[in-house]
């Protein structure tokens, strides 16, 4: 609604985003919006357990289908490259696609919208966003150390303050010579002082974008993790949370 809407233009103006990103962002959220049901949107906040949603995710994206038709749409990693991009640098000499068979969707709505870069190139993005090699390990510290390492190797690194990429990565093995780290969610956490914690991240290609308020990081790591580490029985690591590029675990990043 107006009021949610206003705050988080506050909240990212607050954390030093670029105007044009911002207003990136709500081109995107209303032509969401005005593809599916209103009812199926909250009008404001509501509390609700992680997993509560006011709409099914499959009749939600046969209407998108319907008002847009192949276009894939926006997910939570381009969302969260749209805000954050002018905070994240890639190294030179870097291919101009990298990682194709995990972001193919991302990399087909780039090719149909290179605006939702604002200005930054496919290569960065998936400097940041493909795989990484994983650590022969279940330790989520020495996966976190693992993927930093990846992403130094590719030259990306991060600029602090104001707001922080929060990435939820998941560890594959597929095989003895497929073990990769890769970023299944992302999200952008704008600290408000006393106001405590917002999290926006878009939910999904064809679900909608969400702002959340938390008290702390550690009931945000709650939140995504009952959200999204839903295996059992892998020999695998669970999923863990990056905050930029440094494991977040408990009320800060470490």
């Amino acid at each position: 609604d107006e009021d949610s809407r206003a705050l988080l233009s506050r909240l990212l103006e607050n954390a030093g985003i670029d105007e044009t990103r911002i207003r990136g962002l709500f081109d995107r959220v209303d032509q969401f919006n005005a593809s599916v049901k209103s009812e199926w949107l909250t009008n404001g906040f509501e509390r609700a357990v992680p997993t509560d949603t006011k709409y099914d995710p499959y009749e939600m994206q046969d209407l998108w289908a319907e008002k847009n038709g192949s276009f894939p749409g926006y997910n939570c990693r381009i969302t969260a490259y749209e805000l954050m991009g002018d905070r994240i640098t890639a190294g030179e000499d870097q291919p101009d696609t990298n990682g194709e068979d995990w972001l193919f969707m991302d990399l087909e709505t780039l090719k149909r919208d290179p605006d939702a870069l604002c200005g930054k190139s496919t290569a960065d993005f998936c400097a940041l966003f493909a795989p990484v090699e994983a650590a022969d390990s279940t330790d989520s510290s020495v996966q976190a150390e693992t993927l930093r390492k990846g992403w130094a190797a590719r030259g990306v690194t991060f600029s602090d303050g104001g707001c922080s990429m929060i990435s939820v990565v998941f560890h594959d093995r597929f095989s003895e010579t497929e073990n990769t780290l890769f970023i299944g969610h992302v999200g952008v956490l704008l600290p408000a002082g006393d106001d405590g914690l917002y999290f926006v991240e878009k939910v999904a290609f064809q679900e909608p974008y969400r702002l959340t308020k938390f008290e702390s990081r550690a009931a945000l790591k709650s939140y995504l993790m009952a959200k999204y580490d839903t295996g059992w029985g892998q020999d695998t690591t669970p999923p863990f949370l990056m905050e930029n590029d440094v494991l977040m675990d408990g009320e800060a990043a470490q």
